[in-house]
């Protein structure tokens, strides 16, 4: 029987229905008879600490329900080390070069022929919005 601070600790469900279960197998071996199963299965249920449990198979023998924790099974992680990670694949920009390559050589040949400046002004625009979306 447990003793000190191990009897006075709670049980839950998975507890209580161990002991049922226990209590089931003394019954399918003629250790206790019917009256008894139903009288011990009702305190069974109604137990609130472990000693509650106990004392239901003070007087007979195996199995009794066992209190220990169930044992988790370790889960390995593994992470990916990041520096030797094959990099995204890069996007073609080839396409937007030869637009911005067309662009430019236009613009700078209305500036020459115009003589006005103010036409790079659209290129430049056009090149930030560009750069900025891909």
């Amino acid at each position: 029987m447990a003793t000190g601070r191990e009897a006075n600790i709670r049980v839950g469900t998975a507890e209580r229905e161990a002991a049922v279960a226990a209590l089931a197998d003394h019954l399918s071996n003629g250790r206790i008879d019917l009256a008894e199963y139903e009288q011990r299965v009702t305190q069974a249920t109604a137990a609130r600490t472990r000693s509650d449990l106990h004392t239901l198979f003070d007087d007979l023998p195996a199995p009794h329900p066992s209190f220990d924790p169930p044992q988790v099974e370790a889960k390995v992680v593994v992470q990916q080390d990041t520096l030797w990670e094959r990099p995204a694949p890069r996007r073609n920009n080839r396409g937007l070069v030869a637009f911005l390559g067309v662009a430019a050589l236009s613009t700078v040949a209305v500036v020459a022929i115009t003589s006005t400046w103010w036409a790079l002004a659209p290129l430049a625009i056009l090149a930030l919005i560009l750069v900025f979306a891909s």
